[in-house]
């Protein structure tokens, strides 16, 4: 296994262990977002139904993010793995106010 190979791993472990670690809601809304700004992801992915937060989407979450990883540039990987952990912390920072916000935005739209 190359260095790279290793490195996707372990970004695909980091990635995947903070995103399933977000409440449905937001784990959900973090796949919605990671989906509109990947449409690799959202081919592979498909869709997200609250609760299923289990083993199963897990690994296909796995699977998508390390196949999509895999197929950018050191600097576009880089860069992609500070946007998403990004991402994750805002959502998780997100006071439940805020939320509530966005949620209803979300709905309406």
């Amino acid at each position: 296994m190359s260095e790279m190979d290793v490195l996707i791993e372990q970004m695909v472990l980091d990635i995947t262990t903070q995103a399933f670690m977000l409440e449905d809601q937001r784990l959900r809304l973090f796949l919605n977002w990671l989906m509109d700004h990947s449409s690799e992801m959202k081919g592979s992915l498909g869709t997200f139904e609250p609760g299923s937060g289990d083993a199963d989407m897990q690994e296909r979450f796995r699977s998508a993010l390390k196949t999509w990883l895999l197929s950018l540039p050191a600097l576009g990987l880089l860069w992609e793995y500070q946007t998403m952990t990004g991402e994750i912390r805002w959502w998780c920072d997100l006071d439940p106010f805020r939320l509530k916000m966005v949620t209803k935005t979300e709905v309406e739209q």
